[in-house]
């Protein structure tokens, strides 16, 4: 029996990538499905979304709120720009171009699964844990919403793929000068297109520097992230030193987003759904006051912002307890979010208590595996490490569903790694304890 076990895993490692492909082409269909029979073909509107029919009708990178706002850098330089070119080319907002973005969308998310699936091969996770993980994150529905409605117009599928590639460039490494010279500008990229994913691609990278390259050598990939960071962020910055009045290298709506996140308000609230909108809706641009339009016009955009963030930054000096407590929570919440999370995408409450089951439970196991084989092997802690760097912007601002799909499939394949190997020793020992309770018996 054990022997014709053996040879099913062996023919089974033997087509491994076959397998793995034809999983996740099988997901690629599912979500194609939802799309189609859930009628979801229509524009997801998003500040993004308005930017590139912005950059596809008038080239300008302008309008976000789609009420005439101007140019802006309220998103990442790089973020509209798959949907602009679809747009350009297929029409605004027609059903062919958001076919096109879904497909767009779905390709992407299989490459992050690809190689999350490498990286756990390189890794040596149990091969029951790598096939159960690709198929828990390509055929289970939990996230299609996500991962098809914002992710055609959002940075995040990609940044998953980036980070994964260079986890996985990392745990293959050999410590060569160019090898780490080519993983830092990766990381600079990846940091240009999502800073906090970028974080934890230069957290993981400091860690291997520290345990693989020696000090001498440092510099290399120093140099690599800061020269693409400094071209491609120089750039932008004169883009928008021009057209804004303020030389912003990334993104000007951190102020917008630290004010949304902290006030009296947040602490402690009875409904922390309810609060968050009517802050929303108070202050954020795209919500349902017109009022606001007019104060970020007589402001400015980067006026405006930088106001939020003045109010924002005045309230955490005057309430620096409350202000680490809303901090604490939103660590936490990042990886075992709350139901009013699931709020937007209009689901069930039975499927919402599902689904933060599975997330909860995905996030206990898959971070303590990564704490546990980090410990007898060093590898495991760069995706531990990158993992929490991703988390950190995010503790200051209110993590949502999007934000933490950064790290989520990353999770999954690490809990199932976990998961496995406990119940392989348990099944070891328990037929151990058997084994020798029948030689007992029989002496």
């Amino acid at each position: 029996m054990a022997l014709n076990e053996h040879r099913a895993a062996d023919v089974v490692r033997q087509h491994e990538a076959r397998i793995v492909a034809a999983i996740l082409a099988l997901g690629g269909l599912a979500r194609i499905i939802w799309v189609v029979l859930g009628h979801h073909l229509k524009p997801w509107a998003s500040e993004s979304h308005n930017i590139a029919i912005s950059l596809a009708r008038t080239g300008r990178f302008a309008d976000p709120f789609a009420r005439g706002g101007g140019p802006t850098a309220h998103v990442g330089m790089l973020t509209p720009l798959p949907s602009m070119v679809v747009y350009r080319l297929f029409g605004v907002d027609t059903p062919l171009a958001e076919a096109v973005l879904t497909l767009w969308a779905i390709a992407v998310i299989a490459a992050g699964v690809w190689l999350c699936w490498r990286l756990a091969r390189e890794l040596d996770a149990p091969l029951l844990a790598r096939l159960a993980a690709v198929s828990f994150v390509s055929l289970s529905p939990r996230q299609f919403g996500l991962e098809t409605l914002e992710g055609r117009n959002w940075e995040v599928n990609l940044a998953v793929v980036i980070l994964a590639w260079v986890l996985l460039r990392l745990v293959k490494s050999k410590a060569a000068k160019w090898d780490t010279a080519k993983t830092g500008a990766i990381s600079g990229g990846l940091f240009m297109i999502s800073p906090p994913a970028g974080m934890g691609a230069l957290a993981a990278l400091s860690l291997f520097h520290i345990q693989r390259v020696r000090p001498r050598h440092w510099w290399v990939a120093s140099v690599a992230f800061l020269a693409v960071v400094g071209c491609l962020g120089g750039f932008w910055a004169l883009r928008n030193a021009e057209q804004l009045g303020s030389p912003i290298a990334l993104r000007d709506n951190f102020g917008l987003e630290l004010d949304l996140s902290n006030h009296q308000g947040a602490v402690n609230p009875s409904d922390e759904y309810a609060t968050y909108w009517a802050r929303y809706n108070q202050i954020h641009p795209y919500g349902t006051s017109a009022a606001v339009i007019d104060r970020m016009r007589a402001a400015g955009e980067v006026g405006y912002y930088k106001k939020l963030g003045q109010d924002a930054r005045r309230w955490i000096r005057s309430h620096p307890g409350q202000f680490v407590e809303i901090s604490a929570r939103h660590f936490v919440e990042f990886y075992f979010p709350p139901k009013w999370f699931w709020g937007t995408y209009q689901v069930t409450e039975r499927k919402i208590t599902f689904r933060q089951f599975l997330e909860w439970l995905v996030s206990f196991c898959g971070l303590t595996t990564l704490a546990l084989l980090s410990v007898r092997d060093a590898r495991y802690g760069y995706i531990l490490v990158a993992v929490f760097a991703c988390s950190l912007p995010y503790i200051m601002v209110q993590p949502t569903l999007r934000y933490r799909y950064l790290v989520s499939t990353l999770l999954v394949f690490a809990a199932f790694d976990g998961v496995t190997r406990l119940t392989a020793i348990a099944i070891s020992r328990k037929r151990l304890f058997f084994s020798n309770r029948q030689r007992v018996a029989e002496q």
